[in-house]
C-alpha cells in the first residue's frame, strides 16, 4: 500500500515539476536499446540534484558513475557559460552510450567523458591539480565510498557540495551488524562525516518507484 502511493506521488510531482524534454527522453530510450541497467536516477531526483547544484552556483561538476548520461544531462544543464563538467564511467560499453548521449543533446562541449577505473581516475584528477569542483554526484560502485569521498575532498573547496545517492538501502544503513560491504562503506563514510570539522552532512530519505532510499548531501567547510 505505502509502496503503490510513493510511485503514484512520484509520478505526480515529476508531472508537474518535470516537464517533458527530448534530450532526457532520447537518453532514457537510447540507454533502454543497448540493455543497460535501469539504475539511473528518476526524473524527480535528477531535479534534485540539478537544484542542488544551481544552489550551490556550481561552474564545475564531477559525477562518478554515468552509466548512460541521464543523470549528467541533469547536471550539465545547470551549467553557466563557460562551465565544466567531468562525469567518470568504469564500463566502456556505458560511456559510449553516456557520450553518444551528452553530444545528441549539444553538451559535449562542456563535458568531458573519462573511462576507467573511479579511483584511478580520481587520482589522476588529483595529479592535475586543476581548478576545484564546486559540486560531485557520486554514483557508482559503493564498496568505494570512502575513497570517493577523500577524493571529494582532495578536489572540493569549502563551499562545494557533494551527494552520494542510494545510502539508504531500504533502511539497512542502519543495520551496524550487516555483511553488506556497499552498505559497510557508507556507514564509514557518514562516521567520518559526523566526525569531521570539515564537512557536514545531513540525508535526506527518498520514497518512489524503487522503494526507499536516500541522499547524502555535504557541504565543505
Amino acid at each position: 500500500m505505502a509502496v503503490d502511493t510513493w510511485s503514484e506521488t512520484e509520478t505526480f510531482l515529476s508531472g508537474v515539476l518535470c516537464p517533458p524534454d527530448p534530450d532526457f527522453a532520447r537518453a532514457l530510450d537510447v540507454s533502454e536499446q543497448a540493455d543497460l541497467p535501469v539504475i539511473n536516477v528518476s526524473a524527480l531526483q535528477g531535479k534534485q540534484i540539478s537544484m542542488l547544484a544551481r544552489i550551490a552556483g556550481a561552474r564545475r561538476i564531477l559525477e562518478v558513475g554515468s552509466l548512460g548520461g541521464y543523470s549528467a544531462l541533469w547536471l550539465a544543464k545547470t551549467l553557466p557559460p563557460g562551465g565544466r563538467m567531468v562525469t567518470i564511467e568504469n564500463n566502456p560499453v556505458h560511456a559510449v552510450v553516456a557520450a553518444d548521449n551528452i553530444k545528441a543533446a549539444g553538451l559535449d562541449d562542456r563535458v568531458d567523458v573519462r573511462v576507467g577505473n573511479a579511483a584511478e581516475q580520481l587520482a589522476q584528477l588529483v595529479e592535475e591539480k586543476g581548478e576545484p569542483f564546486d559540486f560531485f554526484f557520486i554514483d557508482a560502485d559503493q564498496h568505494n565510498n570512502v575513497t570517493y569521498f577523500e577524493s571529494c575532498l582532495r578536489l572540493g573547496r569549502s563551499g562545494s557540495v557533494i551527494v552520494f545517492d542510494n545510502v539508504v538501502r531500504s533502511g539497512e544503513v542502519r543495520n551496524l551488524e550487516t555483511s553488506n560491504g556497499a552498505v559497510r562503506a557508507t556507514q564509514r563514510v557518514l562516521e567520518l562525516v559526523s566526525s569531521s570539522d570539515r564537512v557536514d552532512g545531513v540525508v535526506f530519505q527518498t520514497v518512489g518507484h524503487r522503494g526507499h532510499d536516500g541522499m547524502l548531501v555535504i557541504r565543505m567547510s
